[in-house]
């Protein structure tokens, strides 16, 4: 059974590792905007839109567990549910490289082109060390065993010059922090500076309302505006008390703003994309209260809660305000960003897509430059 089951996830993924290769729009061997200017020595993020210049990306690894939390179902599509139980009965405690080589070999594939496209623009790009077997072993009992390491978003934060360690609401997703603590840790010491920590979760099983409350912060639901922070509040990652532990890190020079999301999608940047100033993609189906005020007056590429769910149409990778990375797997969005006046990149990234994430929360910025204020908002 094994082995048909192989065959048939390898069938589901071949398409993908067959276009792999690098695929770009006409001008995508230039660099973004100001590439030439010197890199501040520390980290340094403002803007969501601020020049890329140094980031760290995920890595393929993953392990399959025995099981899966219950509130995963609040923002998985029936099909990704499906075929993740399918992959749990037949390759448990299997590494996905063990399980289904082919799907591992697109997805690897797909983030080394990815990778090299951004090095190609002159940025520096650190790519997570896989986990050891001792940091694998954290939370193990309560987390079926599993891991995966595809999107270093969630597991940390640069706000400023400040680099935070956020704690994840999934036990399995906790032990990641490990992992990018060992690949960052020459390069904070060469900055100087030392990371500050969110408390780590108090330990306990899933019950009927969840894990236990407490302080929770994902980087997916963290947006960078200036002195202005948004952190969105699906009520499967982030929480209220998160929130109010970031304000109190970042100090009264920053405003920390919740925005109440649909329980239907796992972070802010599942529903929201911010290109550059004064242009934003939305799904508005997953805002409860409504878009944030500050995007009055903002030009706005809508997209449906299908294309958010399903292709992660919002989760795209800003490399400066004129130029944005998009799969190639989602066209109507690079049309789209086009028509805007953005300078479009593209590369094959639909193997990943499946594991729950896209461009955005595949990598995390540590040093962006310049950025701003659009010159006409609704305020903050």
């Amino acid at each position: 059974m094994g082995e048909m089951t192989r065959r048939a996830f390898s069938a589901t993924v071949g398409t993908a590792l067959a276009g792999a290769s690098l695929s770009q729009s006409a001008d995508a061997h230039e660099a973004p905007a100001d590439a030439a200017c010197p890199r501040p020595h520390g980290p340094s993020v403002t803007w969501e839109w601020g020049a890329l210049r140094e980031v760290v990306v995920g890595c393929p690894f993953a392990r399959i567990g025995t099981g899966m939390p219950r509130f995963y179902r609040n923002y998985t599509s029936p099909a990704s549910l499906e075929r993740a139980e399918a992959m749990i009965r037949a390759f448990p405690r299997m590494t996905l490289e063990q399980a289904v080589p082919e799907m591992y070999a697109a997805i690897a594939a797909q983030m080394e082109g990815a990778i090299a496209l951004l090095r190609g623009l002159g940025i520096v790009v650190h790519q997570v060390r896989p986990l050891d077997e001792p940091e694998e072993a954290f939370l193990a009992d309560l987390s079926w065993y599993g891991a995966m390491q595809a999107y270093p978003r969630d597991p940390m934060l640069v706000i400023g010059d400040r680099v935070i360690e956020t704690a994840i609401y999934a036990p399995m997703r906790r032990k990641e922090k490990f992992a990018l603590r060992r690949t960052l840790s020459d390069r904070l010491t060469q900055w100087g500076i030392d990371a500050v920590s969110l408390p780590e979760p108090l330990p306990g099983p899933e019950g009927p309302d969840g894990y236990p409350e407490g302080a929770y912060l994902e980087g997916g639901d963290v947006f960078v505006l200036g002195e202005d922070i948004y952190v969105g509040l699906t009520g499967n990652a982030s929480s209220p008390e998160g929130a109010r532990w970031l304000q109190a890190v970042l100090g009264p020079r920053y405003r920390v703003h919740t925005v109440r999301l649909s329980k239907k999608f796992l972070h802010l940047d599942c529903v929201l994309a911010t290109p550059r100033p004064g242009l934003a993609i939305v799904c508005r189906d997953g805002f409860v209260d409504g878009l944030p005020r500050f995007l009055s007056g903002w030009k706005l590429i809508e997209v449906t809660a299908l294309e958010a769910e399903e292709s992660l149409a919002t989760n795209v990778l800003v490399l400066d305000e004129r130029t944005t990375l998009v799969a190639e797997e989602t066209p109507a969005v690079a049309e789209a960003l086009s028509k805007a006046g953005q300078r479009v990149l593209t590369t094959p990234f639909g193997a990943v897509f499946p594991w729950g994430g896209a461009f955005r929360c595949w990598h995390h910025p540590l040093v962006r430059e310049g950025g701003g204020p659009p010159r006409h908002f609704g305020g903050w």
